[in-house]
């Protein structure tokens, strides 16, 4: 393809959705239940663990951040790849889970 190399094509194809999520888009989806997310503004879009999406009223899914930009967001896939590589403006989200915050609670009697 024009202007992308094979190189950014299996970077873009790396990228999980749960990592591009947090990396760009944290406030659209929430988790709801214990290996799965859900998109707020498409409730029936459900997203697992293991990088596996499925939107079920629309009838089809996907795997990672690649297949998700391109069907549900509408991305052509050059702009999609550019977006997820080093070839999009802003960098591209690292394809690991961060470890959760740690928050340390405050004795009731403070």
């Amino acid at each position: 393809m024009p202007g992308i190399s094979d190189e950014q094509i299996q970077q873009a194809r790396d990228v999980d959705l749960i990592s591009y999520l947090r990396s760009y888009e944290p406030q659209s989806f929430r988790k709801c239940g214990a290996d799965e997310y859900c998109m707020k503004e498409h409730d029936s879009l459900k997203i697992s663990k293991n990088g596996k999406w499925n939107w079920f009223s629309r009838g089809f899914g996907g795997y990672g951040a690649l297949d998700f930009l391109i069907k549900v967001r509408g991305y052509e896939f050059a702009e999609a790849v550019n977006r997820l590589t080093d070839g999009g403006k802003e960098q591209s989200p690292r394809n690991v889970h961060p470890p959760p915050k740690v928050v340390e609670a405050t004795p009731w009697w403070r």
